[in-house]
């Protein structure tokens, strides 16, 4: 089935759109891309997994992305820069972005601040299991032609894990909302569909 075709939202299709995405072995990346979140609790999440990443993977470098979104209070990318400085990693290796206030602009200034470089990578996408879907997409609707391979790290026991999105109603809307934002932005044009 395509994602454009659910007519009805329940836990399996929940965890078929946002929580089956493939994790592929790896030992090196070119590109490691944290994405922000304007709730810090999360943000906290996709540090710690980019810090546990680092810790056995070999990186080359390290894009933080995220401003000031519209529910949000502090510099997504500012905080992160200074949370893995702070944890020793090298300043040298990472990279700021910090004007988006949105996922969809999060994929398109990062790309466009790696434009020439971003050719045949490997790239770690860092973000929540149900965030990575639509980020993957993205991704691969507008810049598909360069040949990249997208490499997917998601925070172990998350507020945001399969687990409590089903037993919890908040965290369920949440899931059925993101699933809704999809299929629009499949409608729109904005992502191709998908199997699942």
């Amino acid at each position: 089935m395509k994602i454009s075709n659910i007519e009805k939202i329940d836990k399996n299709i929940i965890e078929k759109v946002l929580f089956d995405l493939p994790k592929t072995k790896y030992d090196e990346a070119d590109y490691m891309i944290i994405f922000g979140c304007h709730l810090k609790e999360l943000t906290f999440e996709r540090l710690n997994k980019a810090l546990e990443v680092l810790s056995s993977k070999k990186v080359h470098k390290i894009i933080v992305t995220g401003g000031v979104g519209k529910n949000g209070d502090y510099n997504e990318s500012e905080f992160m820069f200074n949370y893995l400085i702070s944890h020793n990693v090298d300043a040298d290796m990472i990279i700021i972005e910090d004007k988006s206030t949105t996922t969809e602009e999060n994929i398109i200034n990062t790309f466009n601040l790696l434009k020439d470089k971003i050719d045949n990578k490997k790239i770690i996408l860092i973000s929540n299991e149900p965030h990575l879907r639509r980020i993957s997409m993205k991704i691969k609707k507008d810049y598909n032609g360069y040949h990249n391979k997208l490499l997917y790290e998601y925070p172990d026991n998350s507020k945001l894990s399969y687990e409590n999105v089903i037993n919890n109603v908040d965290l369920y809307e949440l899931a059925e909302n993101e699933i809704n934002k999809i299929k629009r932005f499949i409608s729109d044009g904005l992502l191709n569909d998908e199997e699942i």
